[in-house]
C-alpha cells in the first residue's frame, strides 16, 4: 500500500462517517413523518400493506446506525495503526507534521505556524518524513 493512502485512510473514514450520519438523520426525519394518501398513483397490486408507512425508515435507520458503530470501531483501530507507524519515526518534527497533516487535517500554512518554520520547509520535511516512514503490512 502507498504511504499516502495508508495515512489518508482515517480521513476517508471520517468522510464516510459524516455521510452515514447525514443519511441516518434523513431516515430519522422520514420515520417521524406520516405520508399522505396519494390518489394520483396507479395501484399495481390489490394487496394492501399492513405495516405503518414509517416502519421501513426505522429499519433503514437501524441498519445505518449499526454501520456507524462498526465504522467508528474501525476508525479507532486505523487511527491507532497510523499513530504507531508515525511514532516509529525518529524525528519529532516529522512525527508532529504527519499527525497535523493526516489526522488533524491542517493546511500547510497552519502546520508551518505550529512548527515555527516556513511552508517550504514543511513541504520538504513532509517528503522526507514520507520517505522515512515504513508501513507495516495490514492484517485483515
Amino acid at each position: 500500500m502507498d504511504v499516502k493512502k495508508f495515512l489518508n485512510r482515517y480521513y476517508y473514514m471520517t468522510k464516510r462517517l459524516e455521510q452515514l450520519e447525514a443519511l441516518n438523520e434523513e431516515y430519522t426525519r422520514m420515520s417521524h413523518s406520516i405520508p399522505s394518501v396519494q390518489f394520483d398513483q396507479i395501484r399495481v397490486s390489490g394487496t394492501k400493506s399492513l405495516e405503518a408507512p414509517f416502519v421501513k425508515w426505522i429499519h433503514k435507520s437501524m441498519c445505518v446506525e449499526q454501520d456507524i458503530k462498526i465504522l467508528t470501531n474501525n476508525m479507532e483501530i486505523v487511527k491507532a495503526e497510523i499513530l504507531s507507524t508515525i511514532s516509529e519515526l525518529e524525528n519529532a518534527d516529522y512525527q508532529r507534521l504527519l499527525i497535523y497533516r493526516y489526522l488533524d487535517r491542517l493546511t500547510w500554512e497552519q502546520i508551518a505556524e505550529k512548527l515555527y518554520c516556513s511552508v517550504a520547509s514543511v513541504k520538504r520535511w513532509h517528503v522526507k518524513a514520507l520517505n522515512n516512514l515504513k508501513i507495516q503490512p495490514i492484517i485483515v
